[in-house]
């Protein structure tokens, strides 16, 4: 009964993923030709062709940067929406060339209702 118990114990431990750094990929946007959900802190949650997402060096909060990966978006000539999570706040998304060094990006600013920045989970979704 044991050696049952320890071997549906491996077996239920093998099923369940690993739990690493980086974002899955299963973001639920079917039409979208990059999406990104990301943290208050920067730090990308779910993604689909986005490379990364981070706090923008040296500014105050609400500064960020998030890199779509396939390259064959024109961000210059895209459609690209943005919304926060669960906060009363707004949201800017500016495409670029260069944001923080990351090219192909997208810079996004999130203010509250005074106009100051804050950190906020946001996503933003290249159309």
């Amino acid at each position: 009964m044991r050696i049952r118990a320890i071997a549906l114990l491996a077996a239920v431990v093998a099923s369940v993923p690993a739990l690493t750094g980086t974002a899955s990929a299963d973001i639920n946007a079917p039409y979208a030709r990059a999406a990104a959900k990301v943290a208050a802190n920067g730090t990308l949650v779910d993604a689909k062709n986005v490379t990364r997402s981070e706090r923008f060096n040296g500014q105050p909060a609400g500064y960020y940067c998030v890199q779509v990966s396939d390259p064959t978006i024109d961000l210059r000539n895209a459609a690209v929406l943005g919304t926060v999570n669960n906060n009363r706040a707004m949201i800017t998304v500016i495409p670029n060339t260069n944001c923080n060094g990351l090219t192909r990006s997208l810079t996004v600013v999130t203010t509250d209702s005074n106009n100051a920045s804050v950190d906020v989970p946001f996503t933003v979704v290249v159309l």
